[in-house]
């Protein structure tokens, strides 16, 4: 399956689901969508998710609203994203420098509260 159709298919997704409510349920965001017949989830519990139909870089980053990580909106407006746990060399911390490398976009999940998220 090719990541790149499934990646599009997630954000034109998103963005038709939140032309009714541009707030995400967790139940929501795990059931996902279908893709050419698969099933393609949005988040799971670690905060880099990278669905089963991928291979290697994440499809979306989430920041919980209690979570353990001081992940923040910089001055500038950029994102500080923490790593998952210490070890840079984890697959989820690889991921995403090769989704930086690459240029390749993620969605961002921001919670408001505990189970109801943005997506950026």
């Amino acid at each position: 399956m090719d990541e790149i159709q499934v990646r599009l298919a997630a954000f034109a997704w998103l963005s038709k689901q939140s032309e009714v409510d541009d707030v995400f349920s967790w139940a929501d965001l795990q059931r996902g969508f279908y893709f050419q017949g698969q099933r393609v989830t949005l988040v799971g519990q670690p905060g880099i998710w990278k669905p089963k139909v991928f291979a290697e870089i994440p499809l979306s980053i989430r920041t919980a609203s209690s979570g353990p990580y001081d992940d923040a909106v910089t001055d500038d407006g950029f994102l500080l994203y923490r790593y998952r746990g210490t070890d840079p060399g984890h697959r989820d911390n690889a991921g995403l420098r090769e989704a930086m490398r690459q240029q390749i976009p993620l969605v961002y999940f921001h919670a408001l509260i505990p189970g109801r998220y943005l997506a950026v």
